[in-house]
């Protein structure tokens, strides 16, 4: 079975005004954020194969503190899914090799939502009301697929868990 978590970055620091926003670090609230999602990813066992993250100072610093679920993973920071579109998003999860069960994509607004919007097939959940109603900082959206390849994500998921860190 092939698995996604759909996260977006923690929240960012507006400290520096100038700043472009790709270079934007993270903010206290983001940090402690972070590290309760690894915590909930740990205490439940969730590993990953595969990360994907956008290569924005935010996107990194978000990864730095998921240290122990992506410990063993492939990591690649691909400039390419900053300011990108849903489309631009499923084109790339198409290629990833299928040896990569587990995989983690972090990345921002808008297009993390829709992304996760558009290859959710039970849209009636709750989950997926609470994903469409505030996608927050560091939330991540949980699917599973009964595909056999990666090149099938079209065919979209079951969003089987939507977390939030004000929920852990």
């Amino acid at each position: 079975m092939f698995k996604l978590y759909a996260m977006r970055h923690a929240k960012s620091s507006w400290d520096f005004p100038d700043l472009v926003d790709f270079e934007r670090p993270l903010n206290k609230r983001g940090i402690e954020s972070s590290k309760k999602i690894c915590e909930r990813f740990v205490k439940n066992k969730i590993f990953f194969d595969l990360i994907l993250t956008s290569s924005s100072k935010r996107t990194l610093e978000t990864l730095s503190y998921l240290n122990g679920p992506a410990e063993k993973a492939k990591i690649l920071k691909l400039k390419e899914l900053y300011n990108t579109s849903e489309i631009e998003i499923l084109k790339i999860i198409k290629k990833v090799d299928d040896k990569y069960k587990s995989l983690l994509l972090i990345n921002h607004m808008p297009s993390i939502k829709d992304f996760c919007s558009k290859i959710c097939l039970n849209q009636n959940s709750n989950f997926y009301k609470d994903m469409c109603h505030k996608f927050s900082t560091a939330a991540v959206a949980e699917f599973e697929f009964k595909f056999k390849s990666w090149k099938d994500l079209d065919l979209g998921g079951k969003i089987t868990n939507f977390i939030r860190p004000k929920d852990i």
